[in-house]
């Protein structure tokens, strides 16, 4: 059976279901499908930037509420005040605007989650193992975050003589640790694309590599900053305190020095917060010619491409597409035909890769379905972009 009569089944079965099941607010469910899709990642450039500014502005200027409201006597300073400290309601801290600090983790932990998941949607594409390991540690950093806003740092007992900051301390090193761990990941498969993708893509790079220099100093100081930390404290502060034990033995003594750990905590947090909002900007799939949007009017029978058993052979981005988008085809051909006229595609794909797509399906329409096969399975061979989602094609093609 051809793909148009598998398609003529799956649609009567489709809608008997469609009667036995009870309606849905189809508005609800939209608003839903662009939640979802939104907190996945799936942003558009001009979201992006959007989300970007509003995101971090609101971010720093809870910040600078918090700091704002700071102990006028002490004073705020990076230089003896550790980051953590606007979040403390102690008397010598914040103990009037303490709650600032804990709305702007919060509010850090929406802004960044969709950031974090845009980035894996596109590092995906490189090296789905490390990408995937590598948004592991970025979420857990960023949940982690979530919960220093939970529990900050103060001497209030939570129950029994249990302090806030006893939870606090170790939630901020897993944070630390994590965020740490996951950035020079991420900056990794961006500079293992590049030789990759000039090979692969004939001088194509899968991702747009102007703003990577800046993108992985920003990785390289964060680390250096840490390790310039441990140096500082586990060799060169014990030899200070043994020539000159007033200074003290803990961390506190060297406030307003070069060895103070404020000092460097707060350095290597700004960065951190610069990487992750500069890192997606890096990520913007190239295009060599920009497309006006195409607007396809289909009055074909809707093809459930789940009951096709395509699900297995397309990839995620594909599928997704296919799914959210509820395209209407007559046959595979005119899924291979006008497939690629959408942006998203025209984003995930160069231009060789949509021409022979596109072409493919013209040649099935026009009867020349075996030179559409063999076209399909020759830029098969030599392109990384088509080879994963060659035996979908060709499954169109039949």
């Amino acid at each position: 059976m051809d793909l148009a009569g598998r398609t003529e089944i799956i649609v009567s079965h489709s809608l008997e279901q469609t009667e036995k099941e009870p309606a849905k607010d189809k508005s609800q469910i939209k608003c839903q499908n662009k939640f979802c899709r939104y907190i996945s990642g799936f942003l558009s450039p001009n979201q992006l930037i959007t989300h970007s500014i509003i995101g971090y502005i609101c971010i720093w200027s809870i910040f600078g509420a918090s700091y704002g409201t700071f102990n006028q006597v002490n004073h705020y300073s990076i230089m003896s005040s550790t980051f953590s400290y606007l979040g403390s309601n102690d008397k010598d801290c914040n103990p009037n605007g303490w709650y600032w600090f804990s709305i702007g983790m919060f509010v850090s932990f929406f802004v960044e989650i969709p950031l974090i998941m845009y980035i894996y949607q596109r590092l995906k594409l490189v090296n789905y193992r490390l990408a995937t390991v590598s948004n592991g540690f970025w979420l857990v950093g960023v949940c982690a975050q979530f919960f220093i806003g939970v529990f900050p740092s103060s001497k209030d007992k939570i129950f029994g003589n249990t302090e806030f900051r006893q939870f606090h301390n170790p939630i901020a090193v897993i944070c630390f640790v994590c965020v740490l761990v996951g950035a020079p990941c991420s900056a990794a498969l961006v500079a293992y694309d590049k030789p990759k993708s000039c090979t692969n893509y004939g001088k194509r790079n899968l991702l747009n590599h102007r703003l990577t220099d800046v993108c992985i100093s920003l990785v390289m100081i964060s680390i250096c900053l840490v390790v310039i930390f441990c140096v500082l404290w586990q060799i060169v502060y014990p030899i200070q305190f043994k020539k000159d034990p007033s200074i003290g033995s803990n961390w506190s003594a060297g406030m307003n020095t070069i060895w103070s750990f404020a000092l460097w905590e707060n350095v290597c947090i700004i960065t951190l917060y610069v990487y992750i909002l500069w890192f997606p900007f890096t990520l913007e799939f190239r295009t060599d010619e920009k497309r006006p949007k195409q607007r396809i009017s289909c009055s074909f029978s809707q093809v459930n491409f789940e009951s096709i058993q395509l699900k297995t052979d397309l990839s995620v981005m594909w599928f997704k597409i296919i799914k959210d988008k509820r395209l209407q085809f007559r046959s595979g051909a005119d899924f291979l035909e006008h497939l690629a006229d959408y942006e998203e595609v025209q984003g995930l794909l160069s231009n060789d890769a949509i021409e022979v797509i596109k072409s493919a399906g013209k040649m099935i329409n026009e009867g020349e379905r075996e030179n559409a096969q063999k076209r399909i399975k020759e830029f098969g061979k030599g392109s990384y972009e088509l080879w994963k989602w060659k035996r979908v094609m060709l499954k169109c093609a039949k």
